[in-house]
């Protein structure tokens, strides 16, 4: 299962998905990306798919392909990073 980090829309409502509820007042979330599908079609915006350092896209195929641009929510570092075609790098552009 891959995870999906999340941004509520600014004037929300919880909103339950799968039998969990979501509360926008949290602020960015990293959920299940079946969950994401349901809170997408109510008006939260996709960042990227999230998880620990030792998950990072790996795979140039797949669900998730690997190639330069992909954005991955580091949830071990709390860092957007960004594939350059070698390395993940992080907002300033320093190797994460």
């Amino acid at each position: 299962m891959a995870m999906h980090r999340l941004i509520p829309p600014a004037t929300g409502t919880k909103i339950t998905a799968n039998g969990r509820t979501y509360d926008p007042t949290a602020g960015a979330q990293d959920v299940p990306d079946f969950d994401a599908n349901v809170l997408q079609a109510n008006g939260w915006s996709f960042v990227a798919v999230s998880g620990p350092t030792a998950t990072r896209h790996s795979a140039t195929t797949g669900a998730y392909p690997l190639h330069a641009g992909v954005k991955y929510w580091d949830t071990t570092i709390s860092h957007l990073l960004t594939w350059d075609g070698k390395n993940w790098r992080n907002e300033a552009g320093v190797v994460a």
